[in-house]
């Protein structure tokens, strides 16, 4: 390799952005790598989307940022934007179940009960759903477990289907949007998965985590930025110095060449040569990329699934809106067969949505338990989701302004074996030692796993570059 390595990101979402903001500023071989970033849309940004709306501006699509996952806030930090970070001023959330809004009990702990007592004061469960939930105590050890099962399968087991369907469903539903009977535990649960392990008890597991555990410092979950996310993406689209921006075209194929480079090729007919490659795109992309270079690594890409969701902002009047208790929102289980998977109180969480007294913002998630929802025409779509709202929190009239936000195959699905399915992807992809891929479907689809991954797929590609 001669004179600088060029390097093409494919994918100008929040992955492909950090990964080539990390490569503008490694040497490799003594040189400044060529970067070219190549996005299908027109804008940059992926998922990441904010709009004005009611008179602020309000996030289309990830609305926060998980503090546990520090790449994130570092990013927040190194853009000089860690100052205008914002907590919620609600984190309470409820669950409508059983006819009526019942908040989620204090004694969750990892999204499980640690204690039978709140979760019976609730209400979320039955009786009869809670009593089943308490046998966990008193069954023998489940013997050994499989290298992975499903969320369901273990809950089921141990705490009953009501726990399952009522409680964890909403909970890992609002994250992964899919199934709890075939999402990985290993995956979606790992520390369920480890106490499962170590355990006879799981309740008593969870008991034992939370002792174990020191008392949090009090600092809120999530965070965000006001006037949206996008403004991550702006930052990071500012750092990028001379790389080369392609936008509105999509490569379809990715070649290896006999002297170790790569060319690519792109619908337009561009036919780019680079010495390496990030292919930061949706798994179904990358698929399309590699079934010819890598028809092994293809045909693992093509079991990773996808589910549609569609995101539904509304304004209401104040006077439409019944006196909201002090929480985030609610979660809608999927059994409810509710249009609604999820509302959240937008202008009572955070602080910069509640500048209009006169006004309640409310962002509702469709999808998981009418899939077909996603599909129907947006004023059907407003109106089924408003009626939902009625029966759940009592609105009184239709809301004065809305806008519709569809994402087709948005939320990749950790299926059981996902984990396995990763490494064998890893495995099948050796043979292009310049190739990397990152993103949503892999390693963690929140907003601070996929920046730590586009960073980490760039600092492999510079250790591959580097003579």
């Amino acid at each position: 390799m001669n004179g600088a390595p060029q390097i093409a990101i494919v994918g100008g979402g929040i992955t492909g952005l950090a990964a080539a903001r990390w490569l503008t500023r490694a040497r490799i071989g003594g040189e400044r790598p060529r970067l070219t970033v190549i996005e299908a849309e027109q804008r940059l940004g992926g998922k990441i989307r904010s709009q004005a709306f009611a008179g602020t501006t309000v996030d289309l699509g990830p609305e926060a940022l998980l503090t546990a996952v520090p790449a994130a806030l570092r990013l927040c930090h190194e853009l000089d934007l860690e100052d205008e970070l914002v907590a919620p001023l609600q984190s309470r959330t409820a669950v409508w179940t059983r006819g009526r809004l019942r908040e989620l009990p204090a004694g969750i702990l990892g999204g499980l009960p640690d204690g039978i007592g709140p979760v019976l004061r609730s209400g979320i469960l039955s009786p009869i759903g809670a009593a089943r939930a308490g046998v966990d105590l008193m069954l023998p050890a489940g013997g050994r477990m499989e290298p992975d099962e499903s969320v369901g399968s273990l809950v089921r087991r141990r705490l009953g289907s009501e726990a399952l369907e009522r409680m964890i469903d909403p909970l890992l539903g609002g994250i992964y949007g899919g199934d709890p009977d075939r999402l990985s535990l290993r995956a979606t649960a790992p520390r369920l998965h480890a106490l499962a392990r170590e355990h006879r008890s799981l309740i008593r597991g969870l008991m034992a985590a939370g002792q174990a555990t020191p008392v949090a410092s009090g600092g809120p979950t999530f965070m965000t930025l006001p006037g949206g996310l996008a403004r991550l993406i702006t930052g990071l689209q500012r750092e990028l110095g001379p790389t080369e921006v392609i936008s509105g075209e999509r490569v379809h194929r990715v070649i290896p060449r006999p002297d170790g480079r790569y060319v690519l090729r792109t619908d337009t007919g561009r036919r780019l040569e680079v010495d390496a490659a990030i292919l930061a795109v949706p798994a179904y992309a990358a698929q399309e990329m590699l079934e010819e270079s890598a028809p092994t690594a293809a045909a693992e890409l093509a079991g990773i699934e996808y589910t549609s969701v569609a995101v539904v902002w509304l304004a209401f009047r104040a006077a439409a809106v019944p006196s909201l208790p002090e929480r985030s929102g609610f979660l809608v289980p999927r059994g409810e067969r509710r249009t609604l998977s999820a509302c959240t109180w937008a202008s009572s969480k955070w602080p910069h949505l509640a500048t209009r007294p006169d006004r309640v913002l409310l962002r509702c998630s469709v999808g998981r338990g009418r899939p077909e929802a996603t599909r129907l025409d947006e004023r059907t779509l407003v109106s089924d989701v408003t009626s939902d709202l009625r029966a759940a929190i009592g609105i009184r009239e239709p809301p004065v302004e809305w806008h519709v936000a569809r994402w087709e195959r948005a939320m990749p699905q950790y299926h059981v074996g996902h984990l396995e399915r990763v490494e064998r992807l890893e495995v099948a992809l050796r043979h292009l030692p310049r190739i990397r891929l990152a993103g949503a479907a892999y390693h963690g689809m929140g907003v601070p796993q996929c920046i730590a991954q586009g960073e980490h797929a760039a600092t492999q590609i510079a250790t591959a570059l580097r003579p």
